[in-house]
């Protein structure tokens, strides 16, 4: 029997991820999509044939049990959803989609909330800790952490031996070198090239990557 879901966020990337849930259920039936809460939306509207559900304070009120994936893609926006839901009620699983090769299944290790979307290539040795996103067609090389909250976006190279911090964006098309640390709450432009870490809340930007001022 499948499980009700309901997505946090209506915007583009949640609606992607409604079409995501929709591709898992074509392989196995898995989720019952239920609709959406956002907190800039009115109750009973729609978004790709979806009802919009409430917001944060409906959520938590919620008196029945339900999976929530929070398909915001900003960093600090999404750890402020996250924060903010203190129902009982709610867990958060999570998402894959069918098309990926998700690598070694006995190594790598998935926090609750992360979603992997379409066309992503994972190894070995990879942690993503709570909330992580990887957008489209990323690849993630070996013994590779990814803090929580953080988020790879579409056509991202991720080297081996890369730890990234917690609520790090890491813009598309961006390659991260092997053997580079970079702190938390950092943003690497898209295009860049890390050759080199990076301390916390900066941005990078450029070929080779340098600090933005």
């Amino acid at each position: 029997m499948a499980s009700d879901i309901a997505i946090f966020g209506a915007g583009g990337f949640g609606r992607e991820t409604a079409f995501m849930i929709r591709q898992i259920n074509d392989v196995k039936p898995v989720w019952n999509l239920v609709g959406f809460y956002d907190d800039a939306l009115p109750i009973g509207s729609e978004v790709a044939g979806l009802k919009i559900l409430g917001g944060l304070t409906k959520l938590n009120a919620a008196s029945e049990k339900i999976s929530l994936v929070v398909a915001v893609a900003d960093p600090l926006a999404r750890k402020r959803i996250v924060h903010g839901i203190t129902n009982d009620n709610i867990d958060f699983p999570v998402l894959t989609h069918p098309h990926n090769f998700l690598g070694d299944d006995t190594t790598n290790q998935f926090g609750r909330g992360c979603i992997i979307a379409a066309g992503n290539i994972l190894t070995i040795n990879i942690h993503l800790e709570e909330f992580v996103i990887i957008n489209l067609a990323c690849t993630i090389g070996h013994d590779v952490t990814i803090g929580s909250f953080s988020t790879v976006m579409p056509g991202s190279n991720i080297s081996g031996n890369v730890s990234i911090g917690e609520s790090t964006l890491i813009g598309s098309g961006a390659c991260v070198l092997q053997n580079v640390t970079i702190g938390n709450n950092c943003k690497i432009g898209a295009g860049a090239v890390v050759i080199k870490g990076s301390r916390e809340g900066v941005t990078l930007v450029g070929v080779p990557a340098t600090e933005r001022l």
